[in-house]
């Protein structure tokens, strides 16, 4: 076999055998998301970004995604040191010293799924010696670009081998937030909704009637260049309240990216005609995944927005739609996605320090993860 070796995102995902590595879980991994990458649209894309692949180029046998995120990086989803910061144990330490400490750092996996992509059907003992392979790689490649540490953010917690595998390397597994799911396998949405305990339909039915007694239309449609830029605006209105530094120019560019590579829908709700509310998911195979919201907090004072065009909308979708078998949820919310049948994946953030500095705020900060 090849010695594992890093390609550009074009080169990797002009491959067929590289798109042959991602599943329907692997949406940031598969060639039409690194063409949305490839644009480097806004504070959410590292300069430093490509693939390192096992194997030869028509016969892949693994790959692995690696982005090197710095402070002009500003999304908690790729910055180890907001990451970090999570952590009760880490609360106390200031921002500016847990950033100075781990970054710049090497993301692996992507931010989903965190994982070491592997050819189905690949032989078990070629394709763990080509696991191994891309973690020792991944580790040079870090220090070799001057970081603080590599770190897979979303590890599967089920995936004892390379769990196995990044330990072997002197990775330190910290706490992550549950990967949610959504099986949609329901005939309909009343189905759904009778498959949940009585007090939760009430609330829902509640919540749906609150929007038709208000007179709010909803919607579904594709994200095109006909709603790009009040579907961004919207999700501006949200990226403020949660005091991130995008602007509605540099949302508006990373929509359109979107819109150009990566089939996408909009659920949204109006008032006298006013966009007010308004989810954005993307199609990968079999699966729907949440990517953002926006919301006018004026126009929809008092109604359940988030409730109706974040889950009653898209699951109403979802189980109408055969070519739909799960919704990706993400992290975050954990108690108001349960609460609406979604399964809890439970995860890890592995770290492996590469500083003397790094290692010692690790060892300040590090508790158990649990599994």
């Amino acid at each position: 076999m090849r010695e594992p070796r890093l390609l550009d995102l074009a080169r990797a995902a002009a491959l067929p055998s590289w798109a042959a590595l991602c599943g329907p879980a692997d949406l940031f991994c598969a060639p039409r998301w690194l063409a949305v990458e490839q644009d480097k649209v806004g504070p959410w894309v590292p300069a430093a970004h490509g693939c390192l692949v096992a194997g030869e180029d028509d016969d892949l046998t693994a790959g692995l995604t690696v982005l090197a995120c710095d402070r002009a990086v500003d999304d908690d989803t790729c910055r180890l040191d907001k990451m970090v910061r999570e952590l009760p144990d880490a609360r106390h330490l200031p921002a500016d010293e847990l950033a100075d400490a781990l970054l710049p750092s090497l993301m692996c996996g992507g931010w989903f799924n965190s994982t070491v992509l592997t050819r189905p059907g690949a032989d078990a003992q070629e394709a763990a010696a080509a696991r191994r392979g891309l973690i020792d790689e991944a580790v040079a490649t870090a220090r070799h670009q001057g970081c603080g540490a590599v770190f897979f953010p979303f590890l599967d917690a089920g995936d004892t081998a390379l769990r196995d595998d990044l330990r072997r390397a002197g990775f330190r597994e910290l706490p992550a937030p549950a990967r949610h799911v959504l099986d949609a396998d329901h005939r309909d949405h009343e189905a759904y909704l009778a498959a949940l305990p009585s007090r939760r339909r009430v609330r829902i039915r509640k919540e749906l009637r609150l929007f038709s007694e208000a007179g709010a239309v909803t919607g579904h449609t594709a994200l095109d260049g006909s709603n790009v830029e009040r579907v961004a605006a919207l999700a501006h209105n949200l990226e403020r309240k949660y005091e991130q530094t995008s602007t509605l120019g540099q949302l508006t560019e990373w929509f359109e990216a979107i819109a150009k590579h990566v089939p996408a829908s909009v659920f949204t709700a109006e008032l006298d005609g006013r966009l007010f509310a308004m989810t954005l998911w993307l199609h990968h195979e079999d699966r729907l995944y949440g990517f953002h919201a926006g919301f006018d907090y004026d126009i929809g004072r008092g109604l359940p927005m988030y409730s109706v065009i974040g889950y009653h909308l898209p699951i109403a979708h979802a189980c109408s739609d055969p070519a739909v078998k799960v919704l990706e949820y993400g992290t975050s919310a954990d108690h108001a996605k349960l609460l609406r049948g979604t399964r809890a994946m439970p995860q890890l953030l592995a770290v492996k320090p590469l500083t003397p500095r790094a290692e010692a705020v690790l060892d300040a900060v590090a508790s158990p993860a649990a599994g």
